[in-house]
């Protein structure tokens, strides 16, 4: 269940000047980051000025009204409202130039967020690290992996060839031995097979007398070491089974966000598939990536003013809905990120169980070192929720 969640993570979070100045003040930033920052920097300026130009504006309007006021001349009076209705025009150009800000800003903010989904769905570091540890997670639940087991099970198979014909449970065990395969090739230990098979080196045990004193001991320490690594296997396994869950949404994400970039880099803004693929899903120089994602969100800012232009009444609202989309995805991604490592948690939960096991407590030092590799690794790739609070708030209020 764990291989095809990581699988699927393998497979699924300006200027030349003004590129290379963005990728110096912060080289720990992301590329979007970095972008972003600069283009929030731009639409702040252009927000007081605004602002600055909307309190003139006020300002004169407030004089005329008072002009209009005390004025005792009809004539004068017409001319003030003239000149009101110029000023309030004036104002509300200044209020839609601020609402297109706003958008371009928005919809620049919501491409390339979509854009660094590219980069983000696919923790490589995470994969290649979490190999070891669940191979390593396999390894504790063989019992075939632990000194002294193997070289024992022949004497236990032995018992049950010579026995199986006077006893029916041992002659079931004997058929799920054939069945199941050869432990030592890794055959699943737990459910009706762990149990039968405990079962049976109990009758195995208990057909031993005195004078087969040292396999009798041998076989009553293998049986506690089959008990407890069925139960860690148990246990593993309800932990295993969220990763068909996680591996199943992160399926259904990268679809819809395969989804989003065809409805917006493609066909809104124009951009070629492989383009993109080659200047940024797979370029490895930032600097590069940088000018190409300052590129995008120029492109996305000029679509916004076009669009004004040819659809003055109903412009915003495909943009607003695909901001939406792309909000949406991201925190999917985060929530999705969170219940990995929600999952990657309750390893820790298994491994302090049976830390004190005396049979298992060697191979709990070694699964904790592992673990604790996949979880740096992935939380020096991910930080859920800052990644989730931060797609709550990639959008600025008009």
């Amino acid at each position: 269940m764990h291989k095809l969640c990581y699988a699927a993570l393998f497979v699924f979070f300006g200027s030349i000047s003004a590129s290379a100045q963005l990728y110096s003040e912060d080289q720990s930033a992301s590329v979007t980051e970095q972008v972003l920052k600069e283009l929030n920097r731009e639409r702040s300026l252009l927000s007081q000025n605004l602002e600055f130009r909307i309190k003139e504006i006020d300002s004169k309007i407030t004089n005329l009204d008072e002009s209009i006021r005390t004025s005792n001349s009809a004539s004068e009076k017409v001319e003030k409202l003239l000149e009101r209705v110029k000023f309030l025009e004036q104002r509300q150009e200044e209020i839609d130039k601020n609402t297109v800000s706003v958008y371009k800003y928005n919809y620049s903010s919501a491409v390339l967020n979509l854009a660094s989904m590219e980069r983000e769905i696919k923790p490589l570091s995470l994969f290649n690290s979490s190999r070891e540890f669940y191979s390593t997670l396999d390894k504790v639940s063989n019992p075939m992996n632990y000194e002294g087991y193997q070289q024992w099970f022949g004497k236990f198979k032995g018992y049950i060839e010579e026995e199986k014909e006077d006893d029916a449970k041992l002659e079931a065990l004997n058929h799920m031995l054939q069945v199941t395969g050869d432990l030592a090739k890794g055959t699943p230990f737990t459910g009706m097979f762990a149990g039968s098979l405990i079962d049976g080196i109990s009758q195995f045990v208990g057909s031993l007398n005195r004078r087969d004193k040292e396999l009798r001991e041998k076989s009553i320490k293998m049986l506690k070491l089959t008990t407890s690594i069925s139960q860690f296997t148990h246990d593993k396994d309800l932990i295993e089974t969220e990763w068909e869950g996680i591996n199943k949404n992160l399926n259904e994400l990268k679809e819809l966000q395969q989804e989003a970039i065809e409805d917006n880099l493609v066909q809104i803004l124009g951009i070629s598939r492989n383009g993109f693929a080659e200047k940024f899903t797979n370029e490895t120089d930032a600097k590069k990536r940088t000018q190409y994602i300052l590129d995008i969100s120029k492109i996305a800012e000029n679509k916004i003013v076009e669009e004004r232009k040819t659809n003055p009444e109903n412009w915003k609202q495909e943009y607003h809905d695909q901001m939406l989309t792309v909000q949406n995805l991201k925190i999917r991604f985060g929530m999705l990120t969170f219940r990995i490592l929600e999952n990657l948690e309750k390893y820790e939960k298994l491994i302090a169980k049976y830390e004190n096991d005396p049979f298992l407590k060697d191979e709990m030092k070694n699964l904790r070192l592992k673990l604790d590799l996949v979880r740096n690794s992935f939380e020096s790739t991910f930080n859920p929720q800052e990644y989730i609070r931060a797609s709550n708030e990639m959008y600025i209020v008009e």
